[in-house]
Order: C-alpha cells, then sequence, then structure tokens
C-alpha cells in the first residue's frame, strides 16, 4: 500500500492545542475512544474522523484509545499514512478513499484470506494459536508491518487489551506497555500488528494472543498517575492478552475517569459501534472459518453490561457538566437524536440522512473480519458520519455550529 508522501498539518499535542487556541474557549483539544466490533467498528469510526475532517478537526486530536475493531482502523489509517496522524486535508483526500478500497476488497480473517498456503504455513497455529495468525495476516493483507516504539509522540495512541495473567487493561502505546498491577515497560518493542491482533482476540474464537516479554525493564506504577515508583520483576516472561472488550469495549478508561474532568481541559469523544447481544442460539463456534468473530455467549452479556455502565457514567458526567463530550452510538438515527433532544424539524429534512431502517441494517453488520461490499460501506461510515455530526450541532453548538452533509468520497485510485 503507497503511503501519503506528506502531511497536511501536523497534529498537536494537547498542552500545544491548549495554547494555540487560547482565548478561544470553543476550541478544545479533543480526545477520542474508539470501540470494537470488528470491521463494521472500523468502517463506523472511519465515518466519525471524516466528519472530524470536514470541520479540520482531527489536527486538534491529542489523545486516541481503541479496542479491538477501533485498533485495526487505527492500524490500517497509520499504516495509509506513512505512520503519522493524518491531518484534515490528507483524511478527506487520500487515507479516508484508501480505508474504503482497503475494507471492500480485502479479508483479513477468513478461510479465503488464510488460503491453502496458510493451511501449510501456520498449521497448527490455526487450532492454538489463531490470535498471532491475525497478527501476520495484518502485516501481509493490510500492509501492518511498523512497530509500537515508532508510532508517532502526538497524538498519543493507546491500544487497550485484556491482560490474562491480572485481569486489568493492558496498553501498548509508542512510550509504555503494561498495566499497574503487572507493572509497565517503557520501551516496548512489539510489532503493531502484535498490539492490535491483541486488542482484537476475542476469547475463545480468536483466543489469546501470546506475547514474550523481556526479563528487565519493569517498573511498579502508581495507579493513578501510572507514574513509576520502583523497579519491578515481572512474575512471568510470557503472558496472555484478550480483546481489549473482556475488559472494555469502549476504550474510554485510558482517556477519562468517572467523575473528574481531563486535565488539562479536552472534549471527550466516545465512538461506540458496539453490536447487540446475538439472538440465543445464532451463533456457532465455527463461525470464524467465514470471518466472524461469534463469542461465547457469557462473553457477549458481560461486555454489553460493562458497556452500557461505561456509557452510562460518561454521560452522567457530560450531562452533568463535569466535562464536555459526546456520544456516537451506532443504532442511533437522526430521528432518534431529535426525539431525545426534543427538536422538530420538517419531515422532508429526514430525506438527505440515511433511513431508520438503513441505520438499523447497519448495526445488523456482524461482527467479522471480512470485505464488506462497497454499498455497506457507504451505508456504516455515512451512518459514523451522520450520527457524529447530528450528537455535535445538536448538544454541543457552541463548540460544533455548522451541520456537515454526507457526500460520497471521490475515488483517487492511480
Amino acid at each position: 500500500m503507497a503511503a501519503i508522501p506528506a502531511r497536511v498539518r501536523d497534529p498537536l499535542s494537547e498542552k500545544e492545542a491548549v495554547q494555540a487556541f487560547a482565548g478561544r474557549p470553543a476550541a478544545l483539544p479533543i480526545r477520542l475512544a474508539l470501540s470494537g466490533g470488528g470491521v463494521r467498528a472500523a468502517a463506523f469510526h472511519a465515518g466519525v474522523l471524516r466528519r472530524l475532517a470536514h470541520e479540520d478537526l482531527l489536527e486538534r486530536v491529542s489523545h486516541v484509545s481503541t479496542v479491538s475493531g477501533g485498533s485495526l482502523l487505527v492500524s490500517a489509517v497509520m499504516t495509509l499514512n506513512g505512520l503519522t496522524w493524518p491531518g484534515s486535508a490528507a483524511y478527506r483526500d487520500v487515507v479516508f478513499p484508501s480505508l474504503r478500497r482497503l475494507l471492500t476488497t480485502v479479508d483479513l480473517f477468513s478461510a479465503k484470506a488464510i488460503g491453502w498456503s496458510g493451511l501449510f504455513r501456520f498449521n497448527r497455529r490455526l487450532l492454538t494459536h489463531r490470535a498471532s495468525v491475525l497478527a501476520d495476516l495484518l502485516a501481509d493483507r493490510w500492509g501492518v508491518t511498523a512497530r509500537v516504539r515508532d508510532l508517532p509522540e502526538s497524538p498519543i495512541w493507546f491500544i487497550n487489551t485484556t491482560s490474562l495473567h491480572s485481569g486489568k487493561n493492558w496498553r501498548f502505546s509508542s512510550r509504555e506497555m503494561g498495566d499497574w498491577v503487572f507493572g509497565r515497560h517503557y520501551a516496548p518493542d512489539v510489532r503493531l500488528a502484535e498490539a492490535a491482533a491483541a486488542s482484537a482476540a476475542v476469547p475463545y474464537v480468536l483466543g489469546a494472543f501470546w506475547l514474550d516479554l523481556p526479563a528487565e525493564g519493569w517498573f511498579r506504577t502508581d495507579p493513578a498517575t501510572r507514574k513509576p515508583l520502583q523497579r519491578t520483576q515481572p512474575p512471568t516472561t510470557r503472558i496472555g492478552l484478550w480483546d481489549g472488550g473482556a475488559y472494555e469495549n469502549l476504550g474510554l478508561e485510558a482517556i477519562y475517569k468517572p467523575g473528574q474532568a481531563p486535565a488539562p481541559e479536552a472534549f471527550v469523544i466516545c465512538s461506540d459501534a458496539s453490536g447487540p447481544v446475538p439472538p440465543f442460539g445464532a451463533t456457532s463456534p465455527f463461525a470464524i472459518l467465514k470471518g466472524r468473530l461469534a463469542g461465547p455467549r457469557l462473553f457477549d452479556i458481560a461486555s454489553d453490561q460493562i458497556r452500557a455502565l461505561r456509557s452510562r457514567m460518561f454521560m452522567r458526567d457530560v450531562e452533568g457538566e463535569t466535562l464536555r463530550g459526546a456520544l456516537f452510538k451506532m443504532g442511533v438515527s437522526v430521528r432518534d437524536v431529535d426525539i431525545l433532544a426534543r427538536r422538530t424539524r420538517p419531515e422532508r429534512d429526514y430525506d438527505g440522512y440515511l433511513r431508520d431502517a438503513d441505520v438499523r441494517a447497519a448495526l445488523g453488520h456482524p461482527t467479522d473480519l471480512r470485505a464488506m461490499s462497497p454499498a455497506v460501506f457507504e451505508r456504516i461510515s455515512r451512518h459514523g458520519f451522520e450520527v457524529a455530526d447530528t450528537v455535535l450541532t445538536t448538544h454541543s453548538p457552541d463548540l460544533f455550529p455548522e451541520t456537515h452533509r454526507w457526500t460520497p468520497a471521490a475515488d483517487t485510485r492511480p
């Protein structure tokens, strides 16, 4: 895949963003949390980012926290943009069309993606270490070949997984990996494809990603500040990591603490592309052969409850003005937002948006790692764009006063 030759504008650090927009309270730095949900989530988040890019807001992103499908998307975005966070113009003109081609033409994990050669190459790993197979396919099929330590320092990107050892939220970023119970290492020499695959390692479907750890360089840290307190020796040199959704599928914990405003002040956006709990008996353990990430029902139920509790806490703080922020929830149409906001508009206005039935169809797209049709990508990414625009302009009009309408992206294929 060809990388974008140059960025339009470097993203700002959170401190720089505050200084650059001093005297303009509407221009807060932005913290992004992108949920899990397979390639459905990737397409939805791609539309959300496109809405932000339409208002030249990507330059203000200071933190990104991702889970599963969100981690896969940002891995692709970084890869397509030469391992840098894209400026808004670059995202609109080059990265988004490239994402559309990638997500509509390339299976990431399926029998087709593995092929006959993969049966010999991966061999027993297909039975015992499927998450490591996903990491290799990410490198081969999506071109994600960088290392975590090579990621840009701004915005700070947290890749969220769940530690089987500690039961805590194990994170990867350019400067550290670990959790507060196990300890943290400040020079993570890990492939980006491995970190993203661990973030998407649905329990029992892909299974845990097993990561070999360095024996030295670990520190016990303060649970609240993550600052190192003293050197420590890890209890093991190999750790199993599950999908970040086993701990919390929204990715909020890394960028937001309940009841607390971000410091320095920032606008916190949570993009939730989680799917509904599947009907009883609708999933099969063999669905992975078709690219479906059909986890155990207990995992689906627990994850759904954790997500609901986290989103309620977040919205309680937003509505109580503890912080400025927004929740973009997949499956919520423009009409739904209007009803909750008690806003009326002429019925013909809704003709310019996705139909309510199309919104429900977007939500019902399976959680999988297969290429989707161009029409499905258009529907899901447009849904992300429109719910982001409607929520921002409805609930934070002082910060986001201008409505933007979806237009099909131009194909920049050479």
